[in-house]
């Protein structure tokens, strides 16, 4: 088997109070209320968002009934503070996850005094409760964590509405054959025009992905061409530290079953009356081992500014 060696490179660039917009969805939402300890809202208040997992910047104002949106956010872990304002102390939450195509709440109950930080256990998982579509978001904690192959296609069947599809060599969610389904990459169409299955170039290392979205029913009206579901992707970006892998792959045929063997009719005219004229042929396993050697670097080229992140697989 010959090895494909692909090259991402991702370049993200975010300029605070601002964002650019793309045909898909690539992105997620930070929204929330700060209240005082009387339950009264607090207006004019700047609200900092930060990558932690990701190269982004943001900082948004509550209005007047207290309450802030920051949209366009890519997928990972984040910080958001408040700053000191009207006499109450600035506030920092930690661990903060926004997932594809959905908006995590986070509230603020402004205080008087000094500074304070709250750290947020991170379950891994975000929940939208304002959404009807079915979605299962597979983020790249559970990236790392769960068993695969070489391509993040290898993850989909980790969710419930997706099943391999032997003869097609896709997968089929909620019954739906590979033709019927997308395949979208930071918002583009991967699939293949003609027949509408993913290409083999097109199943990119795992260890570029910051997020796999799984969509399967009630979908938005963008992802109108797929009658099945929607397996949407958003690679990673770099962050403002410096943070790279080396990693090798192996598959070996020893651990493969062996091939059934094969019945062959050597003289037919002799089986009826004697048997004879059948042989069993075994088949062998292939011999030789696959290699998968990747290697990934994401670092800031600007800090707050610009940031890189490039990946070598096979």
């Amino acid at each position: 088997m010959k090895s494909l060696l692909r090259l991402v490179v991702t370049l993200c660039l975010a300029i605070a109070f601002g964002g650019i917009a793309i045909g898909q969805e690539t992105t997620g939402e930070i929204r929330g209320t700060v209240k005082d300890q009387a339950g009264a809202v607090v207006p004019n208040v700047t609200v900092t968002i930060k990558g932690v997992s990701v190269g982004f910047s943001r900082a948004v104002q509550t209005d007047e009934r207290g309450t802030y949106s920051a949209r366009q956010i890519p997928p990972g872990t984040y910080t958001v503070s408040t700053d000191a304002t009207s006499g109450f102390a600035g506030q920092t939450k930690d661990n903060i996850q926004v997932g594809i195509g959905t908006a995590t709440n986070v509230d603020f109950e402004a205080t008087a005094g000094v500074s304070a930080q709250v750290n947020i256990v991170d379950s891994g998982q975000t929940i939208d409760a304002t959404e009807t579509k079915a979605q299962d978001n597979i983020s790249a904690r559970e990236i790392d964590a769960l068993p695969k192959g070489t391509g993040f296609t290898s993850l989909l069947r980790t969710t419930a509405a997706v099943r391999p599809e032997p003869l097609g060599g896709q997968y089929t969610i909620n019954g739906s054959t590979g033709p019927e389904n997308s395949f979208i990459i930071d918002g583009q169409e991967t699939q293949n025009y003609k027949n509408g299955l993913l290409n083999t170039n097109n199943d990119i290392p795992y260890q570029a992905l910051q997020e796999i979205q799984v969509k399967t029913s009630g979908f938005e009206a963008e992802f109108g061409g797929a009658t099945g579901g929607v397996i949407n992707a958003v690679t990673k970006s770099g962050s403002n530290e410096f943070h790279g892998e080396f990693g090798m792959g192996f598959t070996t045929q020893e651990l493969n079953a062996a091939r059934r063997p094969v019945l062959l009719l050597q003289n037919i005219t002799t089986i009826p009356s004697t048997g004879q004229g059948l042989e069993y042929l075994y088949q062998f396993r292939d011999g030789g081992t696959n290699e998968y050697p990747t290697a990934s670097l994401g670092g800031p080229v600007i800090k707050n500014k610009l940031w890189f992140f490039a990946i070598h697989g096979s």
